[in-house]
């Protein structure tokens, strides 16, 4: 039996149901499976993608990170884009393996009924999340580095997004004394970089936003809506504008506005990522504020611009 099977059969026979399982842990039974280390390199996630019985090859993909296909029941083959960065491209390998392990599902359960294509890529992507970030080593070295996702993003060598994702849903998860709310937003720079000089926080969008289920402030752009969403520009006035005008770090002490009684008033650090000493992103973290000494911790190094409080001008 082939090892992709073997590994289907497993869930069936363990599970019962597979299927249903979570992402999450489907990831945690292939890296015992396949006995993948903790921190995974891309030449180990390649090896291993092909002792599954898996073709990987690099490709120009236009407008695609990666795809999949299996010709005639033969095995499965994957495409990546060539040009990506190879943190993206271990994250494409593992979200098409998810999907191809649905593909899988789809062929040998008659009463299968794939998921629609939106949930499947966004299930593909915590599968991928939880293989090259496993929880117990990512939540220690997230609360000990004061939850910071420029520093996590260059130890795990993964996406800004790709933190925030897994940050949010393993602190979803926590139960015990040391869950924490979390508030994370990626300002992705478009254009050209060559003239990236001549622009400035008008060039940024939010490419990824993230957040804590205790955090119920809503989005903007809806009435009462107030915290940033995907796809938002840089709000004029905000620490946001003021740090990538400046280059500089900003921590906002308190944020009000979101209640009468300022229980959801919030402490925010707003962190420019620089690229050829111009901004490129921007993480912004936002934590409730009887925990926001652990963002001036993180933000003690970087010798902030420092806000005592702002009207919700995050």
């Amino acid at each position: 039996m082939k090892p992709l099977d073997s590994f289907t059969n497993l869930l069936w026979q363990k599970y019962g149901s597979p299927p249903g399982l979570s992402p999450e842990m489907v990831a945690e039974e292939w890296v015992a499976h396949s006995r993948l280390s903790a921190l995974p390199s891309l030449s180990e996630i390649h090896s291993q993608l092909q002792s599954y019985g898996l073709s990987v090859r690099q490709s120009a993909i236009p407008g695609l990170r990666g795809h999949h296909y299996c010709y005639r029941g033969g095995d499965p083959t994957i495409f990546y884009e060539d040009a990506d960065w190879r943190g993206t491209v271990e994250f494409t390998l593992l979200h098409e393996f998810y999907e191809v392990i649905l593909d899988r599902w789809g062929s040998l359960l008659s009463h299968y009924e794939a998921p629609p294509r939106s949930e499947a890529c966004w299930r593909a992507n915590k599968f991928a999340a939880a293989v090259l970030m496993q929880k117990d080593i990512f939540l220690q070295a997230l609360y000990e580095s004061h939850f910071d996702i420029v520093w996590l993003h260059r130890h795990f060598y993964r996406s800004y997004s790709a933190i925030a994702i897994r940050a949010v849903q393993l602190l979803n998860e926590a139960t015990n004394s040391r869950r924490k709310e979390l508030a994370c937003a990626i300002y992705h720079r478009h254009g050209d970089p060559k003239r990236w000089p001549a622009g400035g926080p008008a060039d940024f969008h939010v490419g990824c936003a993230m957040y804590t289920s205790g955090l119920r402030l809503g989005r903007r752009g809806y009435p009462g809506h107030l915290m940033p969403k995907k796809g938002d520009k840089v709000l004029p006035g905000s620490i946001v504008e003021l740090a990538l005008q400046t280059g500089q770090p900003v921590l906002l002490k308190r944020a009000t506005g979101f209640d009468s009684s300022g229980e959801k008033d919030l402490t925010f650090l707003a962190r420019p990522v620089l690229w050829f000493n111009q901004p490129s992103k921007l993480v912004l973290t936002g934590m409730k504020v009887a925990d926001g000494h652990l963002l001036e911790a993180q933000a003690r190094e970087l010798h902030p611009r420092v806000i005592a409080e702002s009207y919700q001008l995050i």
